[in-house]
């Protein structure tokens, strides 16, 4: 009897974390998941020039796909240009601000676009070391270039670049996404301990007002695993 409800209990157990982890976001973002898969559909000139980085489109691709969701749910939401014109102004402690399809701040540009310098010393990407001084004309540039729908890719690329160089090695490619996701949506630069401790935090909403939290890296797997080819 003792044997036959420990077998129970474990099975249950095996139905409620295999429940969990197979969440439909396809079904619970609804409109938004399916603006975000049309974006990608008709943006598929960034396959090529992340293939010519070397980076494997599907990655690239699903660490940003949530992004994609919360920029179709809050678009036309808000006026930038007053925290464009702060920024430029006075800097990343005035105005910080997600910009464009892929939600990046100017603070992130910022500190990629000198990690990308310090590790590569490349101008792959478009930006120079000059770009990095501190002043009001590289920061208008920079809420310029985030503005760029190829710039802005650029960016994640830049992100990957780095991310790659300093966590080369993985089990599988779904630790490597969700790790990924996690320091794209919270902080590339923590410890990699920081990081692996936030990936299944639920701090994810791409609504103004569902009171209902999602993990981003979760969001990001399931794109990976579910949507065919590039």
């Amino acid at each position: 009897m003792l044997t036959k409800k420990i077998v129970l209990t474990a099975a249950f157990g095996l139905l409620f974390v295999c429940g969990f982890a197979q969440e439909d976001y396809r079904k619970i973002f609804g409109r938004d998941y399916e603006r975000a898969l049309r974006y990608l559909d008709e943006e598929k000139w960034m396959n090529e020039i992340i293939l010519s980085q070397g980076l494997n489109p599907k990655e690239v691709k699903a660490v940003v796909f949530p992004e994609l969701i919360r920029f179709s749910a809050l678009q036309d939401k808000f006026e930038t240009f007053a925290l464009e014109s702060l920024y430029s102004q006075y800097g990343k402690a005035y105005a910080n601000f997600s910009i464009g399809e892929f939600q990046i701040k100017p603070s992130f540009a910022e500190v990629i676009e000198k990690d990308f310098m310090n590790l590569f010393r490349e101008k792959t990407f478009g930006i120079y070391p000059s770009d990095t001084v501190e002043n009001i004309p590289n920061r208008a540039a920079r809420v310029k270039r985030l503005k760029d729908k190829k710039a802005m890719l650029n960016y994640v690329l830049v992100f990957f670049k780095v991310m790659e160089k300093n966590y080369p090695a993985w089990k599988s490619a779904d630790e490597k996404i969700k790790f990924f996701a996690c320091a794209y949506n919270s902080d590339y630069r923590k410890t990699e301990k920081e990081i692996r401790a936030m990936i299944n935090k639920k701090f994810f909403s791409a609504s103004l007002t569902s009171s209902t939290n999602y993990s981003y890296s979760d969001i990001a797997l399931f794109f990976y695993k579910h949507q065919s080819g590039n």
